[in-house]
C-alpha cells in the first residue's frame, strides 16, 4: 500500500504556533511581574532607609558611592530610640531592669500578631535608659550610660555569657541620663550625652564599617535635661538641648569630621524637660517639650532645613515626663506623653494641610513612666511604659491613623524602675 502523502505545510504551521506559544509563556511572567507594585523592605516601612548612592536617599544626606568590596550600606535619617524596627520589620525594645542590666524584647516572626519573645539580658551596669541605633551596615546596637559615667555600646545586641559582658566602654566624663544617637550623612554614628556638670559631650565613629571612634568633644550648649539629635532634610545633624534657664538651643554639624559645630542658636522658650524632635512630611523639623506648668510647647522650622523657626506654640495639657513625637501612617505628627495620673495622652496634627492640632486624647493606662512609642510595620503606634507596679506594659493602635487602641497589656512582665 502506498504511503500517505506527508502534510509538510500543516506541520510547518504547527511548529510556528508552538514557537509563538513558547514565546508567550516566556514573556508572560515578565508582563505579570512588571505590574506588581514596588515593595518596600519590611524593616523600613516608610521607605526611608535607602542604600547609599550619590544622591539623597529618602530624607538622607549626600554620600559617596561605596566601593564594590564594601558591605551594602544603608543610611537612616531616624535617630536612636528605646524601641525601633529591625531588618525584618520586628519591633525591638530596650530598657534598664531594676537590677541595672540592659534587657531587650523582640517581636517574633509573626509581627501581625504582636507576639513577643520575652526578655534577653545584655548585662552591663546601666545608670540610665538605653537607646537602640542601627549603623550603616544594618547592625543594631544598644547605647547606655554606665554607673561609672562612661558611655557603653553593645554591638549586635550580644547578651552576657557566663557573667562576661559584651559591652564596649567608649569613655566620656561623668555622663548622666539617656544618650542620643544618629547617623550622619555618611552613615557614621554620632552620640551626644550630657555631663553631670551640665555640659554636652559628643563622640563619633571614624568609619562606617569599623568600630573605631574619635575623641570626646565638649560643645558650647548647656544642658539641664537629656539632649535630642536629628538629621535634617539636607543631611546636617542638629543637636537640641534645653538649659537651666529653660531656653532651647541647637547646634549644627558644620563638617563630617565630627569636630566642627556651629555656634549655638537660641530658640528661646521656657522649658522644664527634655525635647523631642521629629521631621514632618514637608521635611521641616519640629520640636516639643513640656514647660514648668506641664503644658506641651511646640516649635517648627519655617521651611525645609531653613534653620529659621516660627516660634513657640502652647498645645496645652497637664502632663509630666518625656514626650515622644512620631510620624503616623499618613504622614502627620503625633505626640504621646503621660499625665500625672499615669494615663497616656495623645495630640496629633489635623486638617488637610496639617495646620491644626487635635484636642488631647485619652489613651488610658496606669503607668509610672512612658518608655517608648514606635510605628510598627503595619503603620500602627505601639507604646511601652513601666506600670506603677514595676512591670513593662504595652498598648497598640489597632488601625493606623485612628483612635482605636487596645487596652494596656501586662504580658511583657519584668521588673523595672518606676522613677
Amino acid at each position: 500500500m502506498p504511503m500517505a502523502p506527508v502534510r509538510r505545510r500543516d506541520d510547518h504551521k504547527l511548529l510556528v504556533l508552538a514557537g509563538i506559544g513558547g514565546l508567550v509563556l516566556i514573556a508572560a511572567p515578565i508582563v505579570v511581574f512588571s505590574q506588581l507594585p514596588e515593595v518596600v523592605p519590611s524593616g523600613d516601612p516608610a521607605g526611608l532607609e535607602a542604600p547609599l548612592t550619590g544622591e539623597y536617599g529618602g530624607l538622607g544626606g549626600v554620600v559617596e558611592e561605596p566601593s564594590p568590596t564594601s558591605p551594602s550600606l544603608r543610611v537612616s535619617p531616624l535617630p536612636g530610640a528605646p524601641s525601633r524596627l529591625d531588618g525584618s520589620g520586628r519591633v525591638v525594645l530596650a530598657a534598664t531592669s531594676a537590677n541595672g542590666t540592659v534587657v531587650t524584647s523582640t517581636q517574633t516572626d509573626r509581627p501581625e500578631r504582636q507576639e513577643i519573645s520575652g526578655w534577653t539580658d545584655l548585662g552591663g551596669a546601666a545608670a540610665g535608659d538605653p537607646v537602640l541605633a542601627t549603623d550603616a551596615i544594618g547592625e543594631m546596637s544598644a547605647f547606655v550610660v554606665g554607673t561609672d559615667g562612661h558611655l557603653m555600646r553593645n554591638r549586635g545586641l550580644k547578651p552576657a555569657l557566663n557573667g562576661t559582658s559584651k559591652w564596649r566602654d567608649l569613655g566620656g566624663a561623668q555622663l548622666v541620663g539617656t544618650p542620643a544617637v544618629a547617623q550622619d550623612a555618611e552613615g557614621k554614628l554620632v552620640v551626644v550625652a550630657r555631663g553631670a556638670d551640665g555640659s554636652l559631650q559628643v563622640i563619633q565613629q571614624t568609619a562606617v564599617v569599623a568600630d573605631t571612634w574619635g575623641e570626646w568633644q565638649r560643645v558650647q550648649v548647656p544642658a539641664a535635661h537629656d539632649p535630642a539629635i536629628y538629621r535634617d532634610s539636607q543631611g546636617e545633624l542638629r543637636i537640641f538641648a534645653s538649659g537651666p534657664d529653660g531656653r532651647l538651643r541647637t547646634i549644627v554639624q558644620v563638617g563630617l569630621s565630627g569636630a566642627e559645630w556651629s555656634v549655638p542658636q537660641d530658640l528661646g522658650g521656657s522649658l522644664a524637660g527634655p525635647p523631642a524632635v521629629i521631621m514632618d512630611a514637608e521635611g521641616r523639623l519640629r520640636v516639643f517639650a513640656l514647660d514648668e506648668a506641664g503644658a506641651l510647647q511646640h516649635n517648627v522650622e519655617t521651611g525645609t532645613a531653613s534653620g529659621a523657626w516660627v516660634g513657640w506654640e502652647n498645645l496645652g495639657g497637664q502632663l509630666t515626663g518625656r514626650p515622644f513625637a512620631t510620624t503616623g501612617a499618613r504622614g502627620g505628627v503625633a505626640v504621646h506623653v503621660l499625665d500625672p495620673s499615669g494615663k497616656m495622652r495623645e495630640v496629633f496634627q489635623t486638617g488637610v494641610e496639617r495646620d491644626g492640632w487635635s484636642e488631647w486624647q485619652d489613651r488610658d493606662g496606669n503607668l509610672a513612666r512612658l518608655v517608648a512609642v514606635v510605628q510598627d510595620r503595619q503603620g500602627r503606634f505601639l507604646a511601652h511604659g513601666v506600670g506603677k507596679r514595676g512591670g513593662m506594659e504595652r498598648a497598640l493602635q489597632l488601625v493606623p491613623s485612628t483612635a482605636h487602641w487596645s487596652g494596656w497589656e501586662t504580658d511583657l512582665g519584668g521588673v523595672f524602675p518606676t522613677g
